[in-house]
């Protein structure tokens, strides 16, 4: 079996992923004259409904032993905040992030820590890479069939960092040249160049700045007096696809060698809202003229599942949905070595009975087989078995509210350790099914604002003894002894009507 490499320990794996929701926490101020920024760039990728933004710190630390910097966010933008990763410049290594501050505070603070302490006039670059889901809005929120759809963003226009920056720009960078309108404000002068327009668009981006000398920003009273809002009303061609509910099931069976995958999604269009009736004949007509189609109706859901599914099936609550295509990977072979089923996908289309208009939703359960040898193995030194399970099947830039993941273990399994492949609330339960007699030990993994990032695998440590693996055999060979001496009792018991004749002499 060959799968993704396992993490040691979880403190290994939590090195890797930021707490975007904490519980609680005690904040401790950053100290402002620890680093000054040199530069900050952030770029935002907008979208439908999730938004890329990447952010490059030039810092120049001004103590020596500096380890620990610190990012921040305002309460607004934390809030949409998805997903969240921390590198070095030209690094691929993901750094130790974690939040500092509770949720209801204006500011949110995340402390990275640096491989080695900085010292005094060292400088490096840092990336953050956030996904925010959400952001954008449809704007106006209802169009009719035949109209385009656009979508509305805004954002803060200066980086918020408990140090002073020396220059600043934010890029808003969308999908196509075609701009409505962006905000351009003459109250953004008092950091601008005097001889620089603080806003200026090139083909489809939108830049504000450069900002210059701008001090400690991340404060309550800096974002009352100084933060001012921005935005851009961008044509959006594609679909705005959200995933409101997810619920997939996961079901281990040694004696079938196998790992059924099962989800039930409730998928909806969140662009703009269809203004008035659907038009059949409308609709009909665009098909034939695919030049007057809108874009952003959708028609169709593609999925891409490992190379090893097989015997997929897609139903809605009618039943059977026939229009679907499902192209298998082609396999290629190594002598001595077997490939990962990660490496080459499957693709399943999946096309719905009916297109989506914006705010329409379509709820449908898609499911597949796959060897479980290609998932699990056994390691002889703790006697256990290690699987690993996808979290979720991710469908390009849709945003997930509310994920809900069950793993169920074979029956008289006991778990020995559960690694998620990112921070979120698990629970345990009982699962039964066909012939079963205590029940099958199941994990519950639940977690909301998920996006597209949040696609990695769930490794679960068991042991099932040999007792176990004889239970179901032993309850169904007991079952059809207890049927036969049921029916051998009954074959046995007289339930005629005797009468008794007396002799006469």
């Amino acid at each position: 079996m060959l799968l993704p490499r396992l993490p040691s320990s979880w403190a290994a794996l939590t090195s890797i992923v930021v707490l975007l929701v904490p519980s609680s926490l005690s904040a401790t101020p950053p100290n402002p004259a620890a680093f000054e920024n040199s530069a900050v760039v952030r770029s935002i990728e907008l979208g439908g409904a999730t938004t890329q933004i990447t952010t490059s710190y030039t810092v120049r630390s001004l103590q020596n032993k500096n380890g620990i910097y610190v990012f921040a966010l305002s309460k607004e933008d934390a809030s949409k905040t998805s997903w969240m990763e921390a590198k070095m410049k030209g690094s691929n290594t993901p750094l130790e992030l974690k939040r500092s501050t509770d949720p209801d505070e204006p500011i949110a603070f995340y402390e990275l820590s640096l491989p080695k302490p900085l010292r005094n006039n060292e400088t490096v670059t840092l990336v953050l890479s956030t996904v925010q889901a959400h952001a954008s809005e449809p704007l106006p929120a209802s169009v009719r069939q035949t109209e385009p759809q656009a979508l509305g963003y805004e954002t803060g226009v200066y980086v918020l960092s408990p140090y002073d920056t020396v220059i600043q720009r934010i890029k808003l960078k969308a999908p196509s040249p075609d701009i409505v309108s962006f905000i351009d404000t003459s109250e953004l002068t008092k950091f601008a160049e005097p001889d620089n327009k603080p806003a200026t668009k090139s083909g489809a981006t939108v830049t504000y700045g450069p900002f210059r000398n701008v001090r400690g920003s991340a404060t309550p009273l800096f974002v009352k007096d100084e933060q001012q809002l921005v935005g851009v009303h961008y044509m959006y061609d594609n679909t705005v696809i959200t995933v409101p509910e997810l619920r997939r099931s996961a079901e281990i069976s040694h004696w079938g060698s196998n790992l059924n995958i099962e989800d039930k999604v409730w998928l909806k269009n969140d662009g703009a809202k269809l203004k008035g009736h659907f038009a059949r004949i409308e609709h009909l007509r665009q098909q034939v003229q695919p030049q007057t189609a809108q874009p952003y109706v959708l028609k169709d859901v593609l999925f891409s599942l490992p190379s090893n599914v097989r015997d997929p099936y897609y139903y809605d609550t009618i039943g059977n949905v026939s229009t679907s295509r499902f192209r298998p990977a082609t396999t290629r072979k190594v002598a001595g070595k077997k490939s990962s089923p990660l490496e080459r996908l499957s693709s399943l289309e999946l096309r719905p009975r009916y297109p989506l208009m914006g705010g329409w939703n379509y709820t449908f359960t898609l499911g597949y087989d796959m060897p479980l040898e290609d998932w699990a193995s056994y390691d002889a030194a703790q006697g256990a078995y290690i699987v690993a399970i996808p979290f979720l099947t991710a469908i390009p830039g849709a945003a997930y509210d509310d994920v809900e993941v069950k793993v169920v273990l074979p029956e008289g399994a006991s778990i020995v350790e559960v690694l998620p492949p990112f921070d979120t609330e698990i629970g345990y339960q009982r699962h039964y099914t066909f012939l079963d007699t205590v029940g099958r030990p199941t994990v519950v993994f639940k977690s909301k604002n998920l996006t597209d990032k949040h696609t990695g695998l769930i490794y679960i440590t068991y042991k099932v003894d040999f007792r176990a693996h004889m239970q179901k055999p032993l309850a169904v060979a007991g079952g059809f002894l207890g049927l036969f001496l049921v029916a051998t009792a009954f074959r046995r018991l007289d339930l005629r009507i005797h009468t008794n004749k007396k002799k006469q002499a």
